[in-house]
């Protein structure tokens, strides 16, 4: 028993094929590819984050929002082309086109990008929001 596992152990003939081989470089190479989109997806969701502050920031100062905030939103998503529908929303409680100091409200930054691979499948999109 132990001949036949030293011989077995110190044995040069490989039991793999070049089709295996192949099989098991091709699945790690599609991993990769797959963790690299996802990576992008969260890096994207970081700058529609940093945008709606930008945005909150802008609409601070101003007191509501103007021709201003919508220039900078394309100025600041204009950086970004991967995404579709890119849109912002500013939702207040009033009546007037103007926001009070201490009055909450809220900057919602919406897009849609696709979870796809190589060549851009666009195989399943997800909707991000900020």
């Amino acid at each position: 028993m132990r001949k036949k596992l030293k011989r077995l152990l110190l044995s040069e003939r490989g039991d793999s094929s070049y089709i295996s081989s192949f099989i098991y470089i091709l699945v790690a190479v599609i991993l990769i590819a797959f963790i690299i989109n996802v990576f992008h997806i969260i890096s994207i969701k970081q700058e529609m984050d940093h945008i709606a502050d930008q945005i909150v920031k802008q609409i601070q100062l101003n007191g509501g929002t103007s021709r201003e905030t919508d220039s900078l939103f394309s100025y600041l998503s204009g950086e970004m082309s991967e995404e579709e529908g890119l849109a912002y929303q500013v939702s207040y409680s009033g009546s007037s086109s103007r926001i009070q100091i201490g009055s909450p409200f809220y900057v919602t930054v919406t897009g849609r990008c696709y979870l796809g691979g190589f060549w851009r499948f666009n195989l399943v999109p997800i909707n991000i929001r900020a």
